[in-house]
């Protein structure tokens, strides 16, 4: 399923923890791991420009130190760099041939992100491999023992939102791609949420309309049950908002993280129709593994 990974840390989101937890990495099939770390240049127009390399070489050397044992086998790289964060991590996705980035992201509104900006919001657009977005806060809160067990299962079981539309579809697609044979995940869990609420639903039951959405999807994972073996597939529809109930079934059914795409995350047009998907990344408690537009054309 993924083999390189790219971990962008800041060292103050607690990615860089990873770095003890490199045997479970291997055990869970990884065969690379890159850290990359940028060093910003202050903005300030008077007087020369600053030497970054002693902190370049100061980063380097912490990032060194976190690193626990190398099993055999395994190939680690520290890329610690000068620069804008987003270019680094463009250029260490090409250096490595990484198949996955993981990055973190702190929980907050469209508002914020707006007018703060956020590196893995301008990062999508950009990206061909999908990401896996965790919040500092769930790493930060992990005991070694607990981070060195999810790094074992960071794929196991994966909550898929699903609604029929087009990228949801090429997603799906993108999966059955990339599960047969795999040993990094063991269950994939898609859901449908009706909502009675939505224009196109109202005047309609909720339980007709969960029966036919029921039958819509036992129609479509039919065909894939077996292709995608030995990863477990199941359908579930639920009635209600569909962030609430994408959430709460992250957590009801014991996720390990929430797989979703969509174009429109991070784009302009997010301001006039809000992004479910978007919703999720900026919310979710569970790791989200977003795959952008450029990732699904495989």
């Amino acid at each position: 399923m993924f083999k390189s990974l790219l971990i962008a840390t800041d060292c103050r989101d607690g990615l860089q923890r990873f770095g003890k937890c490199l045997e479970e990495l291997y055990l869970n099939g990884i065969e690379r791991v890159a850290f990359v770390h940028s060093v910003a240049r202050q903005d300030d127009d008077i007087g020369l420009p600053e030497d970054l390399t002693p902190k370049v070489q100061a980063q380097q050397a912490r990032l060194h130190k976190v690193l626990s044992a190398v099993p055999a086998g395994l190939e680690v790289e520290v890329l610690v760099q000068a620069g804008k964060a987003v270019d680094l991590i463009l250029r260490g996705i090409q250096t490595c041939s990484s198949d996955l980035l993981i990055t973190g992201m702190g929980i907050h509104d469209l508002l914020t992100e707006k007018l703060f900006g956020s590196t893995t919001l301008e990062l999508l657009p950009k990206l061909t491999i999908p990401v896996m977005v965790m919040r500092p806060q769930l790493i930060a809160a992990f005991t070694l023992e607990e981070l060195r067990l999810r790094s074992r299962h960071l794929f196991r079981s994966l909550l898929v939102p699903f609604d029929f539309e087009e990228p949801r579809r090429q997603l799906l697609s993108r999966l059955g791609q990339l599960l047969p044979g795999t040993s990094q995940c063991q269950a994939i869990t898609l859901l449908y949420v009706v909502d009675p609420s939505a224009r196109r639903n109202q005047g309609s039951p909720a339980e007709e309309l969960k029966r036919r959405a029921e039958a819509d999807l036992a129609r479509l994972v039919e065909p894939l049950v077996e292709q995608v073996k030995p990863v477990q597939l199941r359908a579930l529809v639920r009635v209600g908002s569909p962030l609430q109930e994408i959430l709460a079934t992250a957590a009801d059914e014991d996720m390990t993280a929430i797989a979703t795409a969509s174009p429109r995350v991070g784009s302009f047009w997010e301001w006039s129709v809000r992004s479910l998907t978007g919703e999720i990344l900026r919310q979710s408690w569970h790791p989200v593994l977003f795959f952008p537009r450029g990732s699904l054309a495989q």
